[in-house]
Order: C-alpha cells, then structure tokens, then sequence
C-alpha cells in the first residue's frame, strides 16, 4: 500500500514547501490521471526530489537513501531478476550477512520484502528511494556487458582492423540473443540514440528497455549482424532485410533481421523465430469452442477462400500454420508463398517472395498453380492482382488462406471488394474471416481476484478513450449467459488479476493467448454482399447469424480470469 495522500498533502503544506491552490490543483490532477500524488510532485519538480524523498521517506517510517551514492556488488544484483526491479522499482545495496537493505520506491510492498527475506535468509532492512534514483542504480544490472563492451572499444580504438574486435562483438551479440530467448523475447531492438544504444526486447507484445550501452560499439554490432545475415556492410543508407540461424539450448532459432536507416544511425530489429511449429497446436491459440467448431468446418471444405486478418504482430501466422499443419498430409499438395517464411513446415513447398528474382505474391501464386495444389497459403493479398489470383483459385477447386489487413472480420469484404473484386465472385468463395489480437494472460503463480465496482468500468472505458456502455454489454452478455447473471449485475463484479511475482517479473501477466471474432459467410450474408453493404451492416448481419465479436470474447475471457479488463481495452481502443 502506499502512504496516505491526506497526511502527506497536510506536511507540505505546514512545511510551506507548496502553496494550497497549487497543492489543490495537483490532487486533482493525480485522481483525473490515476496517478499518485507523489509521482505527480515528481514529474512537475516542485520540490527538490531529494527534500521531497525525505517526508516520503518520514510518511512510510522509514530512513531516506540516495541509492545512486551506493556502489552495489554483482551478489546483490543476483538477488532480484532485472525485470523485477524495473517494474517494482526494488534494488538491493547493502548486506552484513544477516540483514540486507534494500531501496523502494514502496517499502510497504511486504510481498516483495518477503520474497528477499525468502530467497537471502536475511532481515529486509527497507529504505525509500526515489523511483528516478532506482531507475539510474538499475544500469548496475547492466556491468558486466558494459565491461565486455568497453574492453571491446579499447581494442577497436587500439587497432580498428584486427579481427579480434568483431569476435568480441560476436559474443556481446551472442549475450544479447541469449537472454531475448531467455526472457521469452519475440523481438530485440537495438536503437541508436544520440550518445548511446538502447537495447529493447518485446516481450509478451510489450517493448521493455534492458540495457544503454556506449555509442562507439554501434558500428560493430550491426556489421556482425550484417555478416551473419549475408548483407551489404559498405551499405548504410538503405534498408537492407535477411536472416540467420543460431541453436540455442538444442533448439535451432531463426533470427530475422531489418536494418534501417535514422538520424542517430542504423537501427536494427531482430526477430526470434522457431524454425519448427511442432508445439503449434489450433485448439491451444485460445479460440472458444464455439469459433474453433466454426473453423474446423470451413477448413475442411473441398474449395473457397479463408480470411485471416488483424494487425502486425496479431498471431495472423501462428494461427494459418497451426491450420495448415492439420490439413498437411502425404495425399495433397500444400504450397504457400510468403514474405517473410517465418517457419519449416515439413512436407509444404514454401516459397519466399523477392522483389530482385521478381517474385511477387501475384507471380508467385501463379506460378505456384501451375503446380496442381490442394490447398494454397498467401501470406497477404497486397493489391488488386493477387486478390483476383486468390478469388479464382477458390474458383477453381482449391483451398486458399490468405491474410489481409483490417482491423476487424466485417471490414475484411468490403475491403476485398475496394480492391476490385466482383461481388459475386466473394459471395461464391469467401468462407470465413477471421479477425484475432493477442492479449497477455494473467500469471497463474499470483493470480487473485479482486472486486470492481460498476462506476470503476465506467472510468476505465474513460481511461481508455473506448466509447462503450459497459453495464449495457454486461446485460448482453447476462441474457446469453443465464448463469453468470449474478455476477455481471451485481454492484461489485468479481475479476482477475495478477499481484506480480518472481515468475512474471513482477508484471502480473504470464504468455499470451488470442481474443477474436470468427464471422462464417452464411447464405444471409452471401446475400447481403450483393447489396455493397457498409462494415457496419455486416457487422451487425453477422452477429444475427451468430457471430460472437471480438470485444465480448475478450470479456468472457476477463470474467473467467484469463486476462484482465484493462489488457483487453489496452488492444481493442481506436
């Protein structure tokens, strides 16, 4: 718990150190922002944040450390993961053997206190810190790399041609990669600023900051990268994209690589890929059994298109790899054409677009018909030609998945036929539309419910910019769900979340699963796109027929404690 707003407001105000309109004001501001009153003193900088850090200090009964003066041995660091102590604001700086203190920015988190005292056998001495001295004692974290780094720049300064400095950057790199796949990372980003490099991972769709390391080794690590992915290293004013293969702990990795020119120099985005989908499985992406039902039946058919759509990063391939890898088999033959190929799928013919050989998705599709196949994937229908190509394969007898980009199932065939398609060709083809995102999972290891009452929706729909009568969406889905009537109507409403704990890194959530609407092109509908209907109107037509959207899939999800109401908003908001 943090301290109490009242008593601190009625010290500054006896201190003098704030005037009582401005005081006034910035409470006001804290309750509007969802904010603490001290966070809110912090960002304006009103007061000095070290005579600040003391009556916060003094409010939670305990002593005042500037953390940033405290020279923090590699053991301490051990003690609490990097992720951890990011997002709780929590470092370690000093310890005799039986007692350990440790600064907080919330020494009342008796939790975490725990949590050390459990893992050390020690007595949490706690301290209050300021969160911006945590954050600067944080890249503690970081010495070991740095040293490999500044032991690195020395040789490079030293000689700049010796072949030494690049197997040096060699295993930085290989340190950087290692802890992405650690961590669970789909992406690694490595940013040049103006005086450093920030090195991001993504993980669990969240970008998060793990390291800032010196400027000079920029040129280094991204001609490493250039060499292991066969690119141009003369070559710094075009974006240049390819791919290498690393094993990791017996598991052989793909990573994909996108170089860009900027300001400050190149970025370059790394994304870890499985070569395999052995572990994909289509009933574990997190469909209801409703919309899974639905998708069996389409995928099973002889002919006809199937839509998959969503943004970047949305699970769109996960999921048509997970169906291709149950409708392959030694009786069809299965082909995709692709850009990028993210995974092998053994026994599918895989081709890779490439503008240089003049390989487009249109001239690749064709060609690949030439071929006789059972069943086609597009990874996207881009223009006019290849939606035409994709429309008349589902003519003539094939299976074809294709993805599109739109925000949901009912703007996909209005879209398709923006592009030129004939009416009645995607009333005769067109199957399903899948439209999916990915929301993080609450952590099963912490996970706890928690009481919210009807006026708190309403300010996280506020929060959220969603325009959306939440008690109107509970009575909806109370109506359809008999039984849950007493828990969607009642004054307070039972939710999940996670506390946070060592195994989320303190984030509450664990993995992530898909919310999505699967709208199946029944003949009402097939009816209706002869009309040139709006979105809207076949949004609505589709929920006649059955469809469930994507928002109440994610509420039913929230109420059955998979995710939490605001990771839903967090990927559904406009």
């Amino acid at each position: 718990m943090s301290i109490n707003q009242k008593n601190l407001a009625k010290v500054l105000l006896e201190k003098k150190l704030i005037k009582e309109k401005l005081l006034k004001s910035l409470i006001g501001h804290s309750k509007t922002q969802d904010k603490s009153l001290e966070d809110v003193l912090f960002e304006r900088e009103i007061i000095s944040d070290d005579k600040l850090g003391e009556i916060i200090a003094d409010q939670y009964g305990v002593p005042f450390v500037k953390v940033t003066e405290k020279t923090i041995s590699e053991p301490l660091l051990r003690i609490i993961p990097y992720a951890l102590a990011s997002h709780q604001y929590v470092i370690p700086f000093e310890s005799n053997g039986s007692e350990i203190n440790v600064a907080l920015s919330n020494p009342h988190n008796y939790e975490l206190r725990n949590f050390i005292e459990k893992k050390t056998g020690q007595t949490v001495i706690p301290h209050y810190a300021t969160k911006k001295e945590i954050k600067s004692s944080l890249k503690a974290y970081n010495r070991d790399i740095n040293e490999k780094f500044n032991k690195l720049l020395k040789t490079a300064l030293e000689d700049p041609t010796k072949i030494e400095s690049l197997k040096d950057a060699a295993k930085i790199l290989d340190t950087i990669i290692y802890f992405a796949y650690q961590n669970n990372a789909s992406d690694i980003h490595i940013e040049p600023q103006k005086d450093f490099i920030v090195i991001r991972y993504r993980i669990d769709g969240i970008l998060q900051t793990i390291a800032e390391l010196p400027m000079e080794i920029a040129d280094l690590l991204t001609t490493r990268i250039k060499v292991l992915a066969n690119l141009r290293t003369d070559e710094h004013r075009s974006a240049q994209d390819g791919r290498f293969k690393i094993e990791l702990e017996n598991t052989e990795i793909t990573m994909r690589v996108s170089i860009i020119p900027i300001y400050e120099g190149e970025k370059t985005v790394l994304r870890l890929l499985s070569s395999t989908i052995q572990e994909l499985n289509l009933d574990s992406l997190g469909y209801s059994e409703g919309n899974l039902r639905i998708i069996h039946n389409n995928m099973l058919k002889t002919h006809g298109l199937i839509l998959m759509t969503g943004p970047t990063g949305s699970g769109k391939t996960t999921t048509l790899y997970s169906m291709l890898k149950l409708l392959n088999s030694p009786e069809v033959n299965v082909s995709t054409i692709e850009d990028p190929i993210e995974y092998k799928l053994d026994g599918v013919n895989q081709i890779q677009v490439n503008a240089k050989t003049n390989i487009t998705f249109a001239k690749g599709l064709r060609a690949l018909l030439r071929q006789d196949p059972d069943i086609v994937m597009v990874g996207e229908i881009r223009d006019e030609e290849t939606a035409g190509i994709s429309i008349n394969s589902a003519l003539t007898g094939h299976i074809v998945l294709a993805t599109l980009h739109t925000n949901d199932a009912a703007s996909t065939l209005p879209r398709m036929l923006e592009m030129g398609v004939e009416a009645f060709l995607l009333s005769a083809t067109v199957k399903m539309v899948i439209s999916q995102r990915l929301v993080r999972t609450v952590c099963p290891k912490c996970k706890v419910a928690a009481k919210l009452k009807k006026e708190e929706l309403k300010q996280l729909g506020i929060k959220f910019n969603l325009n959306a009568d939440f008690e109107k969406i509970l009575e909806e889905i109370a109506a359809k769900n008999p039984n849950l009537k007493d828990v969607l109507l009642g004054d307070d409403i039972t939710l999940y979340k996670g506390k946070g704990c060592s195994k989320c890194s303190a984030t509450g959530y664990k993995g992530r699963t898909s919310i999505a609407e699967v709208m199946e092109v029944s003949e009402t509908l097939r009816a209706l796109l002869l009309k040139n209907p709006s979105p809207k109107e076949l949004e609505e037509a589709a929920i006649k027929e059955g469809m469930t959207s994507m928002f109440i899939d994610g509420i039913r999800k929230v109420l059955e404690g998979t995710t939490t109401l605001e990771e839903v908003l967090r990927v559904m908001r406009t």
